[in-house]
């Protein structure tokens, strides 16, 4: 599986348009004539009134100043914003009117602030995440918190969000993919914490699973549990909801957990310390007498965890770790002789896609030759 490269800028796109500017190509304000001089001396008139009929010459209003009065009024904030310091600009440098009218528009874009402001620390998330909202059903009407449920009832849960611990209510008889399975009380005490309580929640809940479904927990069920919160805990609420939702093949339940019919994921073909003639993909591997010839013994066998295909390179990294691990688990501090080399065999992408998740560790002669006893201990 490849990776496609990254997107870089394409040499043949056109140059991006240069950032916005508010164009500043007003005309400026003609200038008032001038006054024919004054023949009458200063000591003569002191104080010369102006000539009947003459009206005395004002400064022209800026534009963008109105326009930011406007646009603030109605709740253009950015618009008003910007014409409310493009105008202030203008009359500084070039003088006219309409100063109060900006700073008027740049006043009313901060009561519009300032009310939405307001709106976000009533409201919250509920107003602003509408489209959140619509795509999550968690938000649709008719989901529950699993505590609010009862042993033996079904639900349906997400698959993809452990975590999240609401569920839809359905009958057991209708299609569904999750029952609670028990609830219990934990002793009084002061609060444990997240972590420890978490741990001893996992334990009561894996103690109260029925007995017929503990054996198909692991492959085809997410153990939840719903823990109480601290002020929860301190008021004297202390239950734990232990929930199975079901991650099969099947897609859904139709049943009571008691009454299902749960075919389990394939079983590992082969158990540590089998011993293989060969190993070949197309086909199944003898197994042989581990004193005779051969070329692969079983160390381990695991499943891996996952619905996406991790890729060839992380795959190998995961199951390289997890040889490595239960490796020496099984040998402890008396590894096997230099001879014997470890490897390990994982599904394929096909595989994986068909629900195969084992992971087989093996060791092998490789250069040396084929072994010719058993290295590995049997279960």
């Amino acid at each position: 599986m490849t990776t496609p490269p990254s997107p870089d800028d394409d040499p043949a796109a056109p140059e991006p348009p240069p950032p916005w500017a508010l164009p500043d190509t007003r005309a400026p304000a003609a200038e008032a004539p001038a006054a024919p001089p004054d023949e009458t001396s200063p000591a003569d008139d002191p104080e010369p009134s102006p000539t009947a009929g003459e009206r005395p010459g004002r400064a022209r209003t800026n534009g963008l100043a109105i326009a930011a009065l406007v646009t603030g009024a109605v709740g253009l904030v950015l618009f008003a914003i910007a014409f409310a310091v493009a105008a202030l600009v203008q009359i500084r440098r070039r003088g006219g009117g309409g100063r109060g009218l900006a700073l008027g528009g740049l006043g009313a874009s901060a009561a519009w602030l300032a009310v939405a402001a307001v709106i976000a620390v009533m409201f919250g998330d509920s107003l602003f995440s509408a489209g959140e909202a619509e795509a999550d059903p968690r938000q649709r009407d008719g989901y529950v918190l699993s505590s609010t449920l009862k042993v033996g009832d079904c639900f349906t849960a997400q698959t993809h969000d452990p975590a999240d611990p609401n569920v839809y209510p359905s009958p057991c008889a209708s299609p569904h993919n999750g029952e609670v399975v028990a609830k219990a009380t934990l002793p009084a005490g002061p609060f444990p914490g997240v972590q420890r309580l978490a741990a001893q929640a996992a334990a009561l809940c894996k103690e109260r699973t029925p007995d017929n479904v503990k054996k198909i927990v692991d492959d085809d069920f997410d153990a939840r549990t719903e823990l109480p919160k601290r002020k929860d805990w301190e008021s004297g609420k202390r239950t734990v909801t232990c929930t199975l939702v079901y991650v099969g093949e099947d897609k859904s339940l139709t049943a009571p957990l008691s009454r299902a019919v749960i075919t389990p994921r394939h079983e590992a073909m082969f158990e540590q310390g089998e011993c293989l003639e060969k190993w070949d993909e197309s086909m199944t591997p003898p197994v042989v007498d581990c004193d005779l010839p051969h070329q692969f013994q079983v160390l381990a066998t695991y499943k891996l965890q996952g619905k996406e295909y991790p890729g060839i390179k992380k795959l190998e990294k995961m199951a390289s770790e997890g040889c490595a691990r239960r490796a020496a688990d099984i040998w402890k501090g008396d590894p096997p002789p230099d001879r014997v080399s470890a490897t390990f065999a994982t599904p394929t992408k096909q595989q994986w896609r068909l629900g195969y998740r084992d992971v087989y560790c093996l060791i092998t002669g490789g250069n040396n030759g084929p072994l010719k006893r058993s290295f590995v201990p049997k279960k």
